[in-house]
């Protein structure tokens, strides 16, 4: 366990040290993105070449990560509600949030929606970006941990000695460490192995492991002969709350608000439509990820969804003059991954307070 944790750290400094050129290469692994491309119709300014509130000259496109798994994700790429953004998009597919904080490093990725897990080790790590708008609070099964039918397992105490597969620095990994916090286990009580989604469902088809905390489609596969012992529903009402995050590279944004207000524009229409028609939305979803409406309609309605409105209040992003309550959750998640040794230190609550922008919302509500 030790080791794994000394090879986290040091993947976190290679990021930061912008060494990872090969990652996101379509040919490495599962973890790699595949991209999509759409163009944005959005009708801008009077000048359209052009940012109104900044006067930069805007980009041939703007790059947006969506996460695999992510019901926001699904609906933004089902709905095209990426069409309201007034230059041609380049809409990248990852599957977990630390590929995202690669590419936003790297430069590949402008924008991006994701969980707050790799968001607050992005920040602690000093990842150059903006929380900008907060789609959901997980619940339900959004993401779950699943254990084999065959160990008779009904309980998350049960996993004592047991292997786990979660994909770290991940939500997945943050809420399987929390899960085995409340149920009286530590890290060391199992064997905690590092993988993505489909090397999840392969290793688990083998018989290589005995649980994995994961989200779709690969969730999916795996209860299919197993059962879930906890979920991200049953963590909230036991106060670990797991924001899915929109955030913004700081430079990428500082240039073009209006492109990034457009974007918050568009995760503001996932609300509405998960509001007005939420039988659309869970189509939505069982459409990208290639499973039944039954089984996406609890990414719709087990989550708690924000408005835009609901933002700037201190629940959330806050305000300008006094950021909200999320400063304190990201501050909550670097503390527990800085107890856990996947981080040297967490920073002061005012560095996940400066983080955060509520203006992109101010201008998309406008």
């Amino acid at each position: 366990m030790k080791l794994v944790k000394s090879l986290l750290v040091a993947g976190l400094v290679l990021v930061l040290g912008g060494q990872l050129a090969a990652c996101g290469s379509p040919a490495k692994t599962e973890a790699s993105p595949s991209a999509s491309v759409s163009a944005g119709t959005g009708t801008g300014s009077a000048d359209s070449t052009k940012d109104p509130v900044t006067g930069e000259a805007y980009p041939d496109v703007i790059n947006i990560g969506v996460i695999e798994g992510g019901p926001e994700s699904a609906i933004l790429t089902q709905e095209n509600y990426f069409s309201g953004i007034g230059v041609k998009v380049n809409a990248v597919t990852y599957s977990a949030g630390t590929d995202i904080n690669n590419a936003i490093v790297s430069g590949d990725v402008d924008v991006a929606c994701f969980g707050a897990s790799p968001i607050a080790l992005g920040i602690a790590n000093n990842i150059n970006y903006k929380a900008i708008f907060v789609s959901y609070i997980e619940g339900g099964n959004i993401e779950a941990l699943a254990v084999k039918n065959s160990l008779g397992v009904t309980d998350v105490a049960g996993l004592k000695g047991k292997r786990i597969a979660a994909p770290f620095g991940t939500t997945s990994h943050y809420a399987l460490l929390n899960a085995l916090k409340l149920a009286g286990l530590s890290a060391g009580d199992v064997t905690l192995l590092d993988m993505g989604g489909q090397d999840i469902v392969a290793a688990w088809q083998r018989g290589d492991i005995d649980a994995a905390y994961i989200w779709s489609p690969a969730l999916d596969e795996i209860v299919k002969d197993g059962n879930i012992v906890i979920n991200d529903g049953k963590l909230a009402e036991q106060g670990v709350k797991i924001p899915e995050i929109g955030v913004a590279r700081t430079e990428f944004a500082q240039k073009y608000p209006t492109l990034v207000s457009q974007y918050v524009k568009a995760l503001i229409n996932t609300y509405d439509l998960v509001k007005t028609n939420p039988e659309q939305a869970a189509k939505d979803v069982a459409d990208w990820e290639g499973i039944s409406t039954d089984g996406a309609k609890g990414q719709v309605t087990d989550n708690i969804w924000i408005s835009g409105e609901d933002q700037l209040t201190a629940d959330y992003l806050g305000t300008a003059d006094k950021k909200g309550a999320l400063a304190e959750i990201l501050k909550t998640i670097a503390d527990f991954h800085a107890d856990q040794g996947n981080i040297s230190k967490a920073p002061d609550v005012k560095a996940f307070e400066d983080a955060i922008d509520p203006s992109f919302v101010s201008l998309a509500l406008k």
